[in-house]
């Protein structure tokens, strides 16, 4: 975690491969499956408050806002890795970081976001952007890469099953390219 926080802090980003267990990747997937198909994920939208609105040709995600307090068992052990990761920030980097909001994620084939900035316009309290992914046996063709801008270069980062991103909220552009198949993920903000 010590690691994360270091490189997070000298170059803005940090991407971490096999951060969660092959076991907690697969049960974390289970679930997101079974909430999915239980009916409760919901369109993802943009803007916040008044300003929150649906907007397919934006974004095509579907997700499911997770709670702490709410959490079954194999949520909670997701949740005690971002506590971890959030001490570690907290220590390493003196973020101040208090909250942390997250959700399942689950693109569609055909699925995208387009290029955009986590913070609000109106509200800078997303600090650091959180993505864990959850795609089992990912390849090149199947698309739904993260792409990264900075300056006039970008970096592509596949959706492979347990790898960690994350990034400065309110500096880093990004986009989801287009997915060829569905592209699953637990996102989520520190919050300040």
């Amino acid at each position: 975690m010590e690691a994360i926080a270091a490189s997070l802090g000298d170059t803005g980003v940090c991407i971490v491969p096999n951060f969660l267990s092959v076991e907690l990747i697969k049960s974390v997937r289970l679930d997101l499956k079974a909430i999915k198909k239980s009916g409760q994920f919901t369109s993802a939208g943009t803007g916040q408050g008044q300003g929150h609105q649906v907007r397919h040709l934006i974004r095509s995600d579907q997700v499911y806002w997770l709670e702490e307090i709410l959490a079954n068992l194999i949520q909670q052990q997701l949740w005690d890795q971002i506590n971890a990761l959030k001490q570690a920030l907290n220590r390493g980097l003196y973020l101040g970081l208090r909250d942390f909001e997250g959700h399942y994620a689950s693109y569609p084939k055909g699925g995208f976001y387009k290029k955009h900035i986590d913070s609000f316009q109106h509200d800078q309290k997303r600090m650091v952007s959180v993505i864990i992914y959850l795609n089992r046996n990912w390849q090149s063709k199947d698309g739904g890469q993260l792409r990264m801008y900075a300056a006039d270069q970008h970096t592509d980062i596949a959706p492979l099953a347990g790898t960690l991103v994350c990034f400065l909220s309110h500096e880093l552009v990004h986009e989801v390219l287009q997915s060829h198949k569905t592209r699953l993920s637990f996102s989520g903000w520190f919050k300040n």
